[in-house]
């Protein structure tokens, strides 16, 4: 029943959280927690998932034990494969590790690859690269206009002529901020959260929407820093001259651009505790719930056991 419970959990965030969250005018106004409820519905969902997996692979008894528990009734049970009442567990079994797997081979690929990327583009800017018009900014003599940060250590903003010519001092100055606070935030580590699960779920529309709506919230975020510094006009303006120029793996002021210069322009609204309140207490709720669950369903049956068989007194 527990198992039943975790998969209807994971069913019911899966479908309720792209419809709750995805492109609300709520979550433009706070990207800080959307980005967090997205996260937090990837979690529970596929927390949920392995627990109902585990439970009904392993006795939750065994769950109890701890992981010398958890072995020794995996092993009992591939021992016992083909008979009747193991299949089930051997199946359920099969399917966690490989779920479980999958999602850390997605992590490992997902990072390899951004860094290879970044490695790579790096080393072709070097031919050309020259000190940016302040400190820690690289300038490359390219036409297009482009402001893109690279993550890493220590990371990288990227400014090339044809940037510093369309903008405006003001402007240029708003764009850098944004970069940084990409930088200093380590959103790229928040997007590759969202593409490790994209890429272990391809068919799962939580996880597609999930890594589309965290590149875009990051890009809010970026531009509240910069907009509170210059002026939120300043960095709309800078946006629609660099529209759409963001290249690969890199995080850059042009990206997204429509949603965020109307975002920009429109009116700030207003903070909202009761917001925040209820946002953060959602994200717990969705974080702890599988977790507590399979805890739960571990603790009570391992109580019943012990009241059923209560130890035998000592002897005199």
């Amino acid at each position: 029943m527990t198992s039943l419970l975790l998969l209807a959990w994971a069913t019911v965030v899966a479908v309720t959280v792209p419809r709750a969250v995805t492109a609300r005018s709520w979550s433009r106004a706070v990207p800080r927690i959307a980005i967090g409820l997205w996260l937090g519905a990837l979690v529970s969902a596929t927390g949920a998932v392995l627990g109902a997996g585990l439970l009904a692979a392993v006795p939750p008894t065994a769950l109890a034990a701890g992981f010398d528990g958890i072995v020794d009734a995996c092993a009992r049970a591939l021992a016992r494969l083909g008979a009747p009442n193991e299949t089930l567990a051997v199946l359920a079994l099969a399917a966690t590790a490989a779920l479980a797997g999958r999602l850390a081979i997605s992590a490992v690929a997902t990072v390899r690859a951004a860094r290879r990327w970044r490695r790579q583009h790096l080393a072709a800017l070097a031919p050309v690269a020259q000190a940016g018009p302040t400190d820690g900014c690289t300038l490359v003599e390219h036409a297009t206009p482009m402001v893109y940060c690279l993550p890493g250590r220590p990371g990288h903003v990227v400014v090339t002529r044809g940037a510093v010519d369309a903008l405006t001092p003001q402007q240029l100055d708003a764009v850098l901020r944004h970069e940084r606070a990409h930088l200093r935030g380590r959103h790229h580590l928040l997007v590759a959260v969202a593409a490790a699960f994209h890429r272990a779920l391809p068919g799962l529309p939580l996880a597609r929407a999930a890594e589309d709506e965290i590149r875009r919230l990051v890009e809010h975020l970026a531009d509240d820093r910069a907009g509170a510094r210059h002026g939120r006009h300043t960095v709309a303006a800078a946006i629609v001259r660099l529209a759409g120029t963001t290249p690969g793996h890199a995080l850059g002021a042009g990206a997204t651009s429509v949603d965020r210069v109307r975002r920009l322009l429109a009116p700030t609204p207003p903070r909202s505790p009761a917001r925040h309140l209820f946002g953060t207490a959602t994200i717990i709720l969705l974080l702890a719930f599988p977790l507590a669950t399979t805890a739960t369903a571990a603790g009570v049956t391992m109580h019943r056991t012990t009241c059923s068989h209560p130890a035998a007194p000592a002897g005199n």
